[in-house]
C-alpha cells in the first residue's frame, strides 16, 4: 500500500472512531461531521475528502458494525467442535447478547431508533445485515442435515427469506422457523437488558438469558451441552 493510502487509511479511520466516540456521548442522531472536523483540527472541506457525506460515514460504521457482530458470533460457534450443534447455537446466542452490551453504541447504531435524514442504502448494508443471522442459520442447516433438527410444529406458517444468503429452496423451513424465531427472542433479551427494561424485574440478568437461550436451543429439538 502506498504511503498515501496509509494515511488515507489511518485518517479514515480516526473519523470513525471519534465518531463512535460522538455518538455515544450524544446519541446517533447528533453525529456532526463538522464537529469532528474540529476535534482533529481539519476544516470541513477538507474531512470530505474522506467522506463524502454525513450518511456515507453513517453508513460506513454501520457496515463495520454489523461485520464486528457477524465476526463474534462466528468465532464463539468456531471455538464449539463441529456435530455439536445445541452448544454452537448457544455458543452464538450468548455471542449475541456479550456484543450488544460490549459494544453499545454499535448495538445502538444499527438497531436502535432511526437517525433522522438518514436512508441507508440497502444495497450496501443488507448484504452486512445477513452475515450475523447467516451464521446462525449455518448451525441450524448443519443440524437439519444431520436430521437433528425438529420440524416446526403442525399449522407454523410457512417462511420464505429470499434476502438471507442461501436461496429458500436451500435452506429447509425448519432452518427458517427456527433461525428466526430464535433470533427475534434473543434480539429482544438483549435489547430490554441493554435499555435497563428488565434490570429492575430480573436482577440477575445472566441467568435469566440463560435460561431463555437454552430454551430457544431446546425448542429447536437440540441439546444446549451436546
Amino acid at each position: 500500500m502506498a504511503r498515501r493510502e496509509k494515511i488515507r487509511t489511518v485518517t479514515r479511520e480516526e473519523i470513525k472512531a471519534l465518531a463512535r466516540r460522538q455518538m455515544a456521548e450524544q446519541g446517533t442522531a447528533a453525529l456532526s461531521l463538522a464537529a469532528i472536523a474540529r476535534a482533529m483540527e481539519l476544516t470541513p472541506p477538507a474531512l470530505y475528502r474522506y467522506y463524502g457525506s454525513r450518511d456515507e460515514l453513517i453508513t460506513a460504521l454501520i457496515v463495520d458494525a454489523y461485520g464486528e457482530l457477524a465476526a463474534a458470533l462466528a468465532a464463539a460457534v468456531a471455538a464449539v467442535p463441529e456435530g455439536r450443534y445445541g452448544a454452537r447455537l448457544l455458543a452464538g446466542l450468548r455471542a449475541y447478547r456479550a456484543w450488544a452490551l460490549a459494544a453499545p453504541g454499535d448495538f445502538q447504531l444499527i438497531f436502535g431508533n432511526p437517525i433522522p435524514g438518514y436512508v441507508a442504502p440497502a444495497e450496501v448494508t443488507l448484504p452486512a445485515a445477513r452475515r450475523s443471522l447467516a451464521v446462525l442459520l449455518g448451525v441450524l442447516q448443519a443440524a437439519h442435515a444431520a436430521g437433528a433438527l425438529r420440524e416446526p410444529p403442525p399449522g407454523a406458517p410457512a417462511m420464505a427469506l429470499p434476502a438471507v444468503p442461501g436461496s429458500p429452496e436451500r435452506l429447509a423451513p425448519a432452518v427458517l422457523a427456527h433461525g428466526l424465531s430464535g433470533w427475534a427472542r434473543v434480539h429482544g433479551l438483549a435489547m430490554l437488558e441493554l435499555f435497563d427494561h428488565i434490570q429492575p424485574i430480573v436482577p440477575d440478568t445472566t441467568a435469566w438469558f440463560e435460561r431463555e437461550a437454552r430454551a430457544i436451543v431446546h425448542e429447536a429439538g437440540l441439546d444446549p451441552d451436546g
